[in-house]
Parts: C-alpha cells; sequence; structure tokens
C-alpha cells in the first residue's frame, strides 16, 4: 500500500509539473494569418506559463504539364510568385512570432512545414496532434481561416481555442460550460480542466428550447465541480435567437464569461456539409474566446 501510495503521489507531481504545450499553425497562403492571432497565442501562453509552437505552412504547388502550360498564362512564373509569396510571408510570421515571445519572456519554438495546397489543412491537423492545445481564428471574410479551424477540431483529436479577430487575449477569470449532456460537451469539460481548475468561478449553462436536454442537467455538473474544489454553479438560459451558436455566445457573454467550453459536433467525413447548429455559429461568428472539443 505504502508503495502505490509513493507512485501515486509521484504521478501528482509529475501532472504539476508538466509545461504545457500550445500549437499555433500560421498560414501563409492564399491568406495569411493575422498579426493579432500571434499577439494572442503569446498572451494566452504566457498567462499559463505554456510552451508555444508556431508552426507556419508554406505551400508547393504542382506544376502543369508545358503542353497545357502553353496554352494558359504564364502558369511558371504564377506559381513561382505564388511560392514565394508563401515563404516570405512565413518568415514574416516566424519573425513577427520569435519577436513577441521573446518580448513577453514567452518559451517559442518554430518551424516551417511545407505541404502541397490540397493537403494544407490535413497538415495543420497532423501538426497539431502533438500537443496539449491548438491556438485558432476564425475571420469571417477570410473562409481559409473557418477551414482550417474545422480541419483541426475534427482532425486532430486535441482541443483547440478559437479567438475572434477582435478579441484579445486575457486572463480567465469566469469560464461558462456549454452543457447539453452530449459526448462532445463531456470531452469539453474534461480537456479543459487546466482553465477550470485556475478560474474564479465556473458557470455551467444549459439553453433550454433548441432541444431536450437529457437527465441530468447541468445543475448535476456543477454539484460534481463544486465536490473537486471549483467555485461553480448552474445557470439556465431560454433559447430565443434564430442561432444556438449565436445564442450561447451572446448568453455567455452576458454572464461576463472570459471563455466558453463547449463541445464541437459534427460527421468527420461530412464536416463540410453536415455540422451541428452550435458549432456552425460559433465558427461562423465568435464573438469571445471559445475552447471546442470533438
Amino acid at each position: 500500500m505504502e508503495i502505490d501510495d509513493c507512485n501515486r503521489g509521484g504521478s501528482r507531481e509529475m501532472e504539476q509539473d508538466m509545461t504545457a504545450q500550445y500549437f499555433l499553425a500560421l498560414a501563409t497562403y492564399p491568406d495569411a494569418s493575422s498579426g493579432l492571432i500571434i499577439s494572442n497565442a503569446v498572451t494566452f501562453a504566457g498567462y499559463y506559463s505554456a510552451h508555444l509552437h508556431a508552426c507556419a505552412l508554406t505551400v508547393a504547388i504542382p506544376h502543369i504539364p508545358n503542353a497545357w502550360s502553353s496554352l494558359l498564362l504564364d502558369t511558371p512564373k504564377m506559381i513561382e510568385h505564388a511560392e514565394t509569396v508563401s515563404r516570405d510571408r512565413a518568415a514574416t510570421l516566424v519573425s513577427s512570432a520569435t519577436n513577441l515571445a521573446a518580448s513577453a519572456e514567452v518559451e517559442l519554438s518554430s518551424r516551417t512545414v511545407k505541404t502541397t495546397l490540397p493537403l494544407l489543412h490535413d497538415t495543420a491537423a497532423t501538426e497539431a496532434r502533438f500537443f496539449d492545445l491548438a491556438i485558432l481564428e476564425c475571420i469571417a471574410d477570410v473562409p481559409d481561416t473557418r477551414i482550417v479551424s474545422e480541419a483541426i477540431i475534427f482532425g486532430s483529436g486535441r482541443p483547440a481555442i478559437i479567438f475572434p479577430n477582435k478579441a484579445l487575449a486575457g486572463p480567465i477569470d469566469h469560464l461558462v460550460i456549454a452543457w447539453d449532456g452530449s459526448r462532445a460537451a463531456a470531452r469539453a469539460v474534461n480537456d479543459a480542466k487546466p482553465f477550470i481548475r485556475k478560474a474564479k468561478r465556473v458557470s455551467v449553462l444549459s439553453l433550454t428550447g433548441e432541444k431536450p436536454l437529457p437527465e441530468p442537467s447541468g445543475a448535476h455538473l456543477a454539484e460534481i465541480l463544486v465536490s473537486s474544489g471549483v467555485n461553480a454553479s448552474a445557470t439556465a438560459a431560454r433559447f430565443t435567437s434564430s442561432s444556438i451558436g449565436l445564442s450561447i455566445q451572446r448568453t455567455a457573454l452576458e454572464l461576463g464569461a472570459d471563455l466558453l467550453v463547449m463541445g464541437g459536433f459534427g460527421h468527420s467525413r461530412l464536416r463540410d456539409f453536415v455540422l451541428g447548429g452550435a458549432t456552425d455559429g460559433v465558427l461562423g461568428e465568435p464573438l469571445l474566446p471559445v475552447l471546442m472539443s470533438h
């Protein structure tokens, strides 16, 4: 028994000593990642003493055979220009991340990964699998940011925090959990444990009127969190918006949330066609930082 107790104690110490590893994918083509997501990633990693890994994704565009390219515009030069733009953007983004991390005293590792344009999103998901958490951005008028986010959320097996392009990262004092009793919601709660532990308070939000909620309700989850030492409480709100995703986010903002935690629902092979209403609403228009897990 003494050996078992020692082993458990050692495991707890190892868990506490482990440094969180955050992943930041930097797109370079056709659209480049914004400077704001780099700033948010560095700031967020600093708050949680995490090691940030920036990965710039450069593209290689397949060359068209001469027989075809002669019928088109100057295709080789167009391809060369696109690849040069991608490489130059990668260098700029990595330099920006390096400088910001140095100023904030955040540990940063950076690398550049070359991939073909059709495999860009799958490459981002594959790279994200090595880390504890991915940091993403969704910009409404830049569709590729959403496609990359979907690929990582549904393809990496890791949780992700999505930052709106207009929000600045800050400490998470009030965390709101969107709870519907689903497997995805349960997974998200588990993946959010590091932030739940450090939050000053946690609200378990159940939105009624959109679909029947299984029993036990969010109140039971709040009770479990309280028994774990978390300052948690349950709250319910009525679904009134035309979009469940917007309704959840607006209610979370009304509660004063710094972070919304929710499950990401979608069919992996059909995610471009079939997303859950809440998932689609958040990815389409994120209003606050959202931790999403599938």
